[in-house]
């Protein structure tokens, strides 16, 4: 297993899609596509849509590349919950946000019953899709608002009550490799405020025939003591992410 890296991010960061298509052994593909009938049989209501997987990464003093090849859910998901076989595994690129009050509160979320990660804390965030590319380059930010604009309702565009918005911090490493760049979203609003504003939003996509991605929002002190103790519970189910995240902010004396 390797170990979970976060940095600051420090150099210009660039996904790019190799234009390619993940081809499975035939056997492979046949274990993946009756790994996907059993969970559709079981009652999931999962759509299987793209995903993209990291075949290269270049790294020079100034400049990070990142490749990728499409695949789809399904195969993401056998990969997760089966086995990673080798050569044919899953490294996931992802955004994530770390949205924080005007209060010195960060704000995250426990996955909805009705996701494919039901029940995991994590920040705002996801995968990269087709919608993100442009020139076959995936525009992060793009992928960054939208996720903010489904999950948590905040408009990044909105300078009145976003303050700042601008990725920060770089995750590697974990048992599956996982890559997260980690934006920094600065609310000029108290977290009483943006939780009054959340019910509004989380209400709406009720009345619309929707599910809020989030069955529960959580606004934390950013002290680092309190959050970490949070972090570290054995009871709670957290992506791979956030206690290395917090660990690192903490280390920089950012979290008082």
């Amino acid at each position: 297993m390797n170990d979970i890296i976060v940095s600051k991010l420090k150099k210009h960061l660039t996904v790019r899609y190799d234009g390619g298509h993940v081809l499975l052994p035939a056997d492979l593909q046949k274990d993946v596509d009756d790994y996907w009938e059993e969970l559709l049989r079981s009652g999931r209501s999962y759509t299987r849509g793209e995903v993209f997987t990291v075949t290269k990464m270049t790294e020079t003093a100034d400049m990070i590349e990142v490749i990728v090849s499409r695949t789809d859910f399904a195969h993401n998901l056998f990969c997760r919950d089966v086995r990673s076989p080798e050569g044919y595994g899953i490294r996931i690129i992802h955004t994530a946000a770390l949205v924080e009050t005007s209060d010195g509160k960060v704000i995250f979320g426990k996955m909805g019953k009705h996701t494919a990660n039901a029940g995991r804390y994590q920040l705002c965030g996801g995968g990269i899709d087709d919608h993100d590319i442009r020139d076959g380059v995936f525009d992060l930010d793009h992928n960054t608002k939208k996720e903010l604009r489904e999950e948590l309702g905040i408009d990044a565009d909105d300078t009145q009550r976003v303050l700042s918005f601008a990725p920060v911090y770089f995750k590697e490493g974990g048992p599956r490799e996982k890559m997260s760049v980690i934006y920094r979203v600065m609310l000029g609003e108290t977290a009483a405020g943006y939780m009054k504003r959340y019910e509004t939003f989380a209400e709406g996509l009720r009345k619309s025939g929707e599910e809020p991605e989030f069955g529960e929002i959580v606004a934390f002190d950013r002290n680092s003591e309190e959050l970490l103790s949070f972090l570290a519970r054995e009871d709670l189910h957290f992506d791979e992410y956030m206690r290395p995240l917090f660990e690192f902010i903490a280390s920089e004396g950012t979290l008082k």
